[in-house]
């Protein structure tokens, strides 16, 4: 299938995100040097991130279908710019406001990242109607790329002496690069019908539109839940080396890149539901097995094994969500998005909380659950 200058584009927008978001991880120790605090502290870095997400991608949803696409997408890429550049900043020279200075940067990132959630998805599904289902998977695989690439550069600085914040100006001047990608090119214009805040509200009438919500919730949270909490779980609990042990985070993306190819062309030929209940399961074993994983070998594997089933269920829930609610695409895409900001910001401090109180095998119930859930969920619409 060909995409056109415009798919690229927001596929380039994907990688330039997923390189944001999986910087900090790996900068949190340096990042706790910088700003005198213990590490643990800086996961309010984390919480405020979802504080400006979730009011962000309602609003830019609601007004994509008002405002038109374009505009709002060249604002947030905007945001995203500047929201790195200002957390170099404030961290070299906020003085002893510099962790406020940050976590105030946290929620500007954040909305900016709600919107790239949110525009990027309704963009690449109405520039490629009447089946976006390949666009969508191959689209994201490149968030994928940019979430293993980050961690790369991340290491690669610290190993020069160089200073964490580099990274941020990097990933700066990549969406400044994007910025100028974008500026010229046509996107898909909203409907012209007028679509009063009244009508928006109604649609949180529909049941699907709580379904398709509580699956982006719960899938958010387990792929972050296992991305946050393998690496701890190998090195504490099955004793193994720290730089092996951080492998586990790029092994689950890779598999995710490599699932969301393979999902592209399935997604053309079968329904969502049935893939869905498939990939759901696959997902819960290789939780299961993550949790009762023996060796570090064994939990690599597994990890891949979660990653490879989990890659193509966000895009599939935004796929039955398109099926249904075409007219109104980023309004729905905008309310059901905020389960990026619940799932991120609720499921991987539980686990945390869990794992202190009964461990950290017992932690990784949590992932098992919900996949589980998405997947008896699925099994009930198949029929449908």
């Amino acid at each position: 299938m060909r995409f056109s200058r415009l798919t690229w584009s927001l596929a380039a927008a994907f990688l330039c995100y997923g390189a944001v978001v999986f910087s900090f991880g790996p900068c949190l120790t340096s990042m706790s040097d910088t700003f005198h605090v213990p590490v643990g502290q800086l996961g309010l870095i984390f919480t405020l991130y979802a504080v400006g997400l979730i009011p962000s991608v309602l609003l830019n949803g609601y007004l994509s279908e008002v405002m038109g696409r374009r505009l709002i997408l060249l604002g947030i890429v905007l945001i995203m710019a500047v929201g790195c550049v200002l957390f170099g900043l404030v961290s070299t020279y906020g003085g002893r406001y510099s962790l406020a200075l940050a976590l105030a940067s946290m929620v500007l990132l954040g909305y900016g990242g709600g919107g790239i959630e949110t525009l990027t998805n309704i963009l690449i599904t109405d520039d490629n109607q009447p089946a976006p289902a390949f666009a969508l998977n191959a689209t994201h695989a490149f968030f994928a790329v940019g979430a293993m690439l980050s961690p790369l550069g991340v290491s690669l600085l610290l190993r020069s002496l160089l200073p964490w914040q580099f990274i941020f100006y990097g990933n700066a001047a990549l969406f400044a690069i994007l910025l100028v990608l974008l500026f010229r090119q046509r996107m898909p214009s909203a409907t012209a019908e007028p679509f009063p805040p009244k009508a928006a509200l109604r649609l949180l009438r529909f049941p699907l539109v709580w379904v398709l919500l509580a699956m982006i919730t719960l899938y958010v949270g387990a792929e972050m839940g296992v991305s946050a909490w393998v690496s701890p779980l190998m090195e504490k609990v099955l004793r193994t080396p720290r730089e092996l042990a951080g492998l586990s985070v790029s092994v689950f993306w890779a598999l995710m890149i490599v699932g969301r190819i393979v999902v592209g062309p399935l997604a053309i030929r079968f329904r969502p539901p049935p893939l869905l209940f498939i990939l759901a399961s696959g997902s819960a074993v290789g939780a299961v097995a993550i949790a009762l994983s023996t060796s570090a070998t064994w939990c690599l594997v597994m990890t891949g094994f979660a990653g490879l089933f989990m890659s193509g269920v966000f895009a599939l829930v935004l796929i039955d969500a398109s099926r249904h609610f075409q007219e109104r695409l980023g309004a729905v895409y905008g309310i059901i998005m905020t389960g990026v900001g619940v799932g991120s910001l609720i499921i991987p401090a539980a686990m945390g909380w869990i794992s202190e109180a009964a461990g950290l095998r017992a932690a990784m119930a949590v992932p098992i659950a919900l996949m589980t859930l998405v997947a008896i969920s699925y099994l009930a619409r198949w029929s449908q």
